[in-house]
């Protein structure tokens, strides 16, 4: 049986029309709230899940989970926000790989109402602009780009993804004012829409009213997070000579500190870093375990590699700060060369009487 479109994306129903779509009729949001808490056990799986990184099936009956994701959202906003950050990660991964299999006439009506605005230029054969990337014996090796959107939308929309090279519009298929995109493509841009509408859904549900009507619920919800991430513990540095990071530094671990998501140079850039001034591979695990993405077995392989203990032992050194400003991490005019070569001068500086 199919699974109704807000079932699966219950993400679509914005909180201003969630009463409406829950309840049938306008009502206040501690209403709304006393009611959907009828959906605890299923919002408490959604959230097991969520910290679990375990596969969530949604039922048939798409009241029921939009009734449960709202309650999830809530709780996760006043129980951690490590918690909140998990299932905006957690949501729009799980949206991502659902729009890579849907049909094209459903795929382009959940962009529409994540407020993607996407043209299908695919044609009989689906394909749309298409590029030749060379020959395997006599047939063309073709990429097929069928959708395109306008580049300050693409913009927008990739604000996050930037920083990696293969997002940058330098790196994108870019005709007469617009990006070519493909459905892997597309799918991405949208797991980036959905985290951050998560995000704004819980900030808009994080008044004082909200957490006492869910305060029988907050400590079931608290039972969740890993003790490391609820103690704290994982949220603190190492006290090497921390005044000595440079500024680009200091903001990557702000982000990781609040449990935002940090892109692949973000996360190679601070692990790199880290290792060059002293930091162990345990040290950086547990700095990287506030992560809303965060895998210990993935993260601790990914670390040891780049300290050379893993593969061809080679030791994987920190970003240039011309490196650095080209991929939009650079947040300050420092003076050197390096971050390294920063926090070595100023930690001599700190230490000289």
């Amino acid at each position: 049986m199919k699974v109704p479109l807000y079932s699966k994306y219950p993400v679509l129903v914005g909180l201003e029309s969630a009463s409406r779509f829950i309840l049938g009729y306008d009502a206040s949001l501690i209403e709304v709230l006393n009611y959907i808490k009828n959906y605890a056990e299923r919002a408490l799986v959604r959230l097991e899940s969520t910290v679990k990184r375990a596969p969530y099936n949604p039922s048939n009956n798409a009241k029921d989970e939009v009734s449960s994701f709202y309650l999830a959202v809530a709780l996760a906003q006043h129980t951690d926000q490590w918690l909140l950050m998990r299932l905006a990660d957690f949501e729009g991964k799980r949206v991502s790989a659902d729009l890579i299999k849907e049909p094209g006439e459903e795929l382009l009506e959940v962009l529409r109402k994540l407020g993607i605005e996407v043209e299908f230029i695919g044609g009989r054969d689906g394909c749309g602009h298409r590029i030749v990337l060379g020959k395997s014996g006599s047939r063309e090796v073709v990429a097929c780009y069928p959708y395109r959107v306008s580049i300050p939308m693409y913009l927008r929309y990739a604000e996050n993804l930037l920083s990696e090279p293969s997002w940058k519009l330098v790196n994108r298929v870019v005709l007469k004012g617009f990006v070519y995109l493909s459905r892997k493509d597309l799918a991405r841009l949208a797991e980036e829409v959905v985290k951050k509408r998560v995000v704004e859904y819980g900030k808009a549900l994080s008044e004082d009213a909200v957490r006492k009507t869910l305060e029988d619920l907050i400590p079931n919800a608290l039972r969740l997070v890993p003790e490391r991430v609820r103690s704290g513990e994982a949220r603190r540095v190492p006290a090497k000579v921390e005044k000595a990071f440079p500024p680009c530094m200091v903001k990557l671990k702000e982000i990781l500190a609040r449990g935002e998501h940090l892109s692949h140079h973000q996360r190679f850039a601070l692990a790199t870093f880290l290792l060059a001034v002293g930091y162990s591979v345990d040290e950086i695990v547990e700095l990287f375990r506030s992560s809303p993405d965060f895998e210990e077995k993935i993260a601790r392989y990914q670390i040891e590699h780049l300290a050379g203990l893993r593969g061809g032992r080679r030791r994987y050194s920190t970003y240039s700060c011309d490196k650095m400003r080209s991929l939009g991490l650079c947040v300050a005019e420092c003076g050197t060369r390096n971050p390294v070569q920063y926090y070595r001068r100023i930690a001599r500086e700190l230490r000289t009487p």
